[in-house]
C-alpha cells in the first residue's frame, strides 16, 4: 500500500513534499480551497522541480474553480514537468465551495466535468459551455510537446455517496474517499470494503469493466500515534488531528439541517459548538462561512478544543497506539485500499512523515510497507 500526503499549498509545501519522497512516500495532493490556501497548481509545479518519483496531483480540484479546458491544460502542464507522475483528483467541493458560502456541486455537474477533462486529455473533442451556447473544443497539443504532456494522466474522483461512487467507477481511474460513515478505529475496513463492493456493482451495471487492479483507491485521513498512556485529548494529539476531527462541525455550521443526521457523539456536542465557537465569531450568522473554515486542516479555532471528545477523535481520525493504527491499516489494505494519504497540519508535515515512517511502517508487513 502506498502512502501519501495532503498539503494546503502553503509556502514551503513543495519542500515538505520532497522530504516525504525521501522517506518513501509515493504521492502528494494539494487542496483547491481559494481564500484559505495557496494555489494548488503553483505548489505542484514547484514540487515537480524538487522531486523525481513522487506522484503529484490535486486533492481535490473543483469544477467551479476553473473551466475544464483550463484544468486539463494545467494538469497536463504539471505532467510535462513531471512526466508520468501527475494525477487529477476531482470532487464536488466541500470546503473549497463552503468558504464561498456555496453548497457542493451536484454529482451530475461533476460527471460532466470529469468526462470533459478526460476527453481533452485523450485528445478528443468535448463541448464547452459559453453562456447560452456551447462550442466543440479539443486540445491543439500533441500528446507531448513543448507545452504539455497529456499522455497517461489518471483522474481520481472523490466520492462518499453511492451516486458519486458510481461516477467514480464509470468515468474515473480511481476513487478518493474520507472516513465518513464509519468509526475510524473500529470499523473502517468493513465500511471501506462494503463501499468498494457497492462501487464495483455500480461499475458492472454501467458496463465500466473496471476490476480491482484497474482502479486506484485512496483514503485521506488524520493520524496521530499516541505515546504510552497518552490521551487522544492531549494537547499534542489535538494539535495533530483536532482540525480533521472538527470537519463535521464545520459542515454543520454551513448547513445546520444536517445536525439531526450526524452520529450521536457529534450531535451531542453541537450545542457546545454553538456556544463556545460559533456565537463568538465576529461575523453575522449568514457569513459564518468566512470564519468557520479558517483553520481547515491547519489548526483549531478558539473554543474548538472544548467541543471535541476522546470518542470523536477516535471516530474521525486514526488516533491510537502504533500497533492499533497498523492493525486498522492492514484491514484497509485487505479491503482494497491502495493508498493511505495523511493530512497533517502544515507546521507538522515533516513530523507526521517521520512518525509514520519510523513508528507505523515497521509494523506493517511487506505488502503494507511504505
Amino acid at each position: 500500500m502506498d502512502t501519501g500526503l495532503v498539503l494546503m499549498s502553503y509556502h514551503g509545501s513543495w519542500d515538505d513534499a520532497a522530504y516525504a519522497e525521501k522517506h518513501g512516500f509515493a504521492s502528494v495532493g494539494f487542496v483547491d480551497s481559494p481564500l484559505i490556501a495557496g494555489d494548488p497548481f503553483v505548489a505542484m509545479a514547484l514540487t515537480a522541480e524538487r522531486t523525481s518519483t513522487l506522484r503529484i496531483g490535486t486533492m481535490l480540484a473543483i469544477p467551479s474553480n476553473r473551466i475544464a479546458p483550463a484544468c486539463a491544460t494545467a494538469i497536463a502542464t504539471i505532467n510535462r514537468l513531471a512526466p508520468g507522475r501527475a494525477f487529477l483528483g476531482l470532487g464536488t467541493g466541500n470546503t473549497g465551495r463552503a468558504i464561498l458560502g456555496l453548497k457542493s456541486l451536484p454529482v451530475s455537474r461533476l460527471a460532466e466535468y470529469i468526462a470533459s477533462c478526460r476527453a481533452l486529455l485523450d485528445g478528443e473533442e468535448t463541448t464547452h459551455p459559453a453562456g447560452d451556447t456551447s462550442r466543440w473544443v479539443r486540445m491543439a497539443h500533441a500528446p507531448e510537446d513543448r507545452y504539455v504532456d497529456r499522455d497517461g494522466v489518471p483522474i481520481y474522483v472523490a466520492a462518499d455517496g453511492p451516486r458519486a461512487r458510481g461516477v467514480a467507477y464509470e468515468l474515473g481511474d480511481g476513487w478518493i474517499m474520507g472516513l465518513q460513515g464509519c468509526n475510524a478505529m473500529v470499523n473502517a475496513p468493513e465500511v471501506l470494503g462494503a463501499s468498494l463492493a457497492a462501487g464495483r456493482a455500480a461499475a458492472a451495471a454501467a458496463a465500466a469493466g473496471k476490476g480491482p487492479d484497474d482502479f486506484y483507491t485512496m483514503c485521506s485521513l488524520g493520524l496521530c500515534v499516541l505515546e504510552e498512556g497518552e490521551s487522544p485529548m492531549s494537547p499534542r494529539a489535538l494539535e495533530r488531528v483536532g482540525p480533521v476531527a472538527m470537519l463535521p462541525f464545520h459542515a454543520y455550521a454551513d448547513n445546520p439541517a444536517i445536525g439531526a443526521h450526524l452520529p450521536s457523539p457529534i450531535r451531542d456536542r453541537l450545542g457546545i459548538y454553538e456556544r463556545r465557537v460559533l456565537s463568538r465569531l465576529d461575523v453575522p450568522r449568514d457569513r459564518l462561512y468566512q470564519e468557520t473554515h479558517r483553520g481547515h486542516l491547519s489548526h483549531l479555532l478558539p473554543g474548538e478544543e472544548d467541543v471535541l471528545t476522546e470518542e470523536i477523535i477516535r471516530m474521525t481520525t486514526l488516533t491510537g497506539t502504533a500497533r492499533e493504527i497498523a492493525d486498522v491499516l492492514r484491514g484497509l489494505q485487505a479491503a482494497g485500499l491502495r493508498n493511505v494519504t495523511l493530512n497533517p497540519p502544515p507546521h507538522l508535515a515533516r513530523e507526521a512523515v517521520r512518525e509514520y515512517a519510523e513508528k507505523i511502517a515497521p509494523l506493517l508487513d511487506a505488502g503494507g510497507r511504505v
